[in-house]
C-alpha cells in the first residue's frame, strides 16, 4: 500500500490545503489515514485575533466515500486554541476544517453529498440498500443535521407551509 504523504494529499484532500497526513494503515477491509491541521494557528471566529496557542486537542472521526471497496475513515487531530483578545468573549475555539466536514459532523462532506443525493432520488429502503450496495454507510436519521433543525411543534413547517400539529 502506498503510504506516502503527498500521494494521501492528493487523493483523499484534493482542494483541501489545510490538512496535512501523517500516517495511513490498512487492516480488516477499512483504510484509515491519521491526519492534523497544517497552519500554525488560526483567526478566533467572534474577534478575528490570531491565535497560535494551542489549549488543547482532540480526535474526529470522520467516515469517507469507500476506497476500492474498503472502508474509508479519516481520523483528524482538531487543535482547540485559545484567543488572546481580551474583549473577545470567546475563551477557545478549534480549528475550523468547514471544507472537510461540518462541525459536530461524522461523515465528510463528500459521503454526505453521496448519501444526500441516494435519499433524495430513491428514499426509503431502496436508498438504504444503494448505499450499502455502494458501501457507504446509511444511519437512520443521518439526515437531520444543524443546518435543517427539526420544526417546533405548533410552528410552521420549513417543507410545505403546514402547521406542525402541537
Amino acid at each position: 500500500m502506498q503510504t506516502d504523504a503527498p500521494f494521501w494529499d492528493s487523493l483523499v484532500f484534493a482542494g483541501i490545503d489545510d490538512v496535512y497526513v501523517e500516517a495511513v494503515t490498512a487492516a480488516f477491509g477499512s483504510v484509515e489515514v491519521m491526519a492534523r491541521g497544517r497552519g500554525a494557528g488560526w483567526a478566533c471566529p467572534d474577534c478575528g485575533c490570531f491565535s497560535d496557542r494551542v489549549h488543547d486537542r482532540y480526535q474526529r472521526r470522520l467516515r469517507d466515500l469507500p476506497l476500492a471497496e474498503q472502508g474509508f475513515v479519516i481520523r483528524l487531530t482538531v487543535r482547540r486554541f485559545i484567543c488572546g483578545s481580551s474583549s473577545c468573549r470567546r475563551r477557545t475555539f478549534a480549528e475550523p476544517f468547514s471544507r472537510l466536514a461540518a462541525p459536530h459532523a461524522r461523515f465528510t462532506m463528500r459521503l454526505n453529498h453521496v448519501l444526500e443525493r441516494v435519499g433524495l432520488a430513491l428514499a426509503g429502503r431502496a436508498g438504504a440498500r444503494l448505499a450499502a450496495q455502494l458501501g457507504c454507510v446509511a444511519v437512520r436519521g443521518h439526515g437531520r443535521h444543524p443546518a435543517h433543525p427539526r420544526p417546533r411543534r405548533g410552528s410552521l413547517s420549513s417543507n410545505d407551509g403546514d402547521v406542525v400539529p402541537g
